[in-house]
């Protein structure tokens, strides 16, 4: 019988170089205490270990979320501990579907991207489907960024590929749930400061935010930088990056409240944005943003 899982495998990136520079029973040693982490942080979530194979572990969860915040608590832990110290790092996919279970294991279709997703990525980096992030809260849908479409062996049409940022200072372009849903091509976008209203569309690609006098949108609060923030009609997208020192703070239509910090954002609909302080605090410094398409 087939249940909906959210399968996950960890992969022990650079083991075999920790063989080779520590010889078989320090590196051995070394992996087994990973596997042991890993393990950990999937029972923390509620999941349970399917199996290991060599260096890889292979884990199931009755939620996404639940996938992608053991995800996060694996490559944080892995770090901070026993990665750093050994150094080896760890390559996560996972992915949300139906799963058919028997003795003790499992397969399908979603186990297969789950594998696929875990052979794509780099060290240190969480992929998921469009699938796992349609399946998530707001709060994780928040973190998480589209990075490309791609054919994958035994499926019909191409997989979209999501990463799961689980740091921070990763630097990394973040989606957010109203941004992601709607693939959509953008008209245009008008920021609106002031009283003022300026237009970006295939006529201005590009409106520039700041003190400084040669920017499109010149503004006075203190908190904003020289050159701030840029809003851009990018591949049919508009797309805000910060580029500030206090960082750019952004309160999508739902609500959802996102700080940007040298990164970007594609937006849709009707956003707020508060040059290096929140939205609510900002005052007439406010600036609010309406994308049509």
């Amino acid at each position: 019988m087939e249940h909906p899982r959210a399968i996950l495998f960890a992969d022990i990136a650079g083991s075999t170089g920790l063989y080779e520079r520590s010889g078989d029973t320090v590196a051995l040693e070394a992996v087994v205490n990973c596997l042991d982490c890993l393990k950990t942080e999937t029972l923390a979530q509620n999941g349970s270990v399917v199996k290991t194979i060599g260096d890889e572990l292979m884990a199931m969860f009755d939620t996404a979320a639940q996938a992608i915040l053991a995800a996060n608590a694996m490559q944080s832990t892995f770090e901070k501990t026993i990665g750093g110290k050994a150094g080896i790092r760890l390559r996560i996919g996972c992915h949300f579907g139906s799963v058919i279970e028997a003795e003790g294991d499992c397969f399908g279709d979603t186990v297969n991207l789950a594998a696929r997703l875990t052979a794509l990525a780099t060290p240190d980096q969480i992929l998921t489907s469009r699938e796992t992030y349609e399946a998530l809260p707001a709060y994780l849908q928040a973190t998480c960024r589209k990075l490309y479409s791609t054919a994958v062996k035994g499926r019909k049409g191409k997989v979209t590929i999501i990463e799961a940022l689980w740091k921070q200072d990763q630097g990394q372009t973040v989606l957010s749930d109203n941004s992601i849903s709607d693939e959509a091509p953008s008209k245009d976008a008008r920021i609106s400061y002031r009283g003022n209203v300026w237009q970006v569309d295939e006529t201005h690609h590009e409106i520039t935010i700041g003190r400084d006098t040669q920017s499109h949108l010149v503004v006075t609060t203190a908190t904003a930088s020289r050159h701030h923030a840029s809003v851009v009609l990018r591949q049919g997208k508009i797309v805000i990056f910060d580029q500030s020192s206090n960082g750019t703070f952004v309160q999508l239509q739902n609500g959802q409240n996102l700080l940007l910090r040298r990164e970007e954002l594609v937006l849709a609909g009707r956003v707020l944005v508060g040059l290096g302080a929140a939205p609510e605090t900002s005052g007439d410094e406010l600036l609010v943003i309406e994308v049509e398409r």
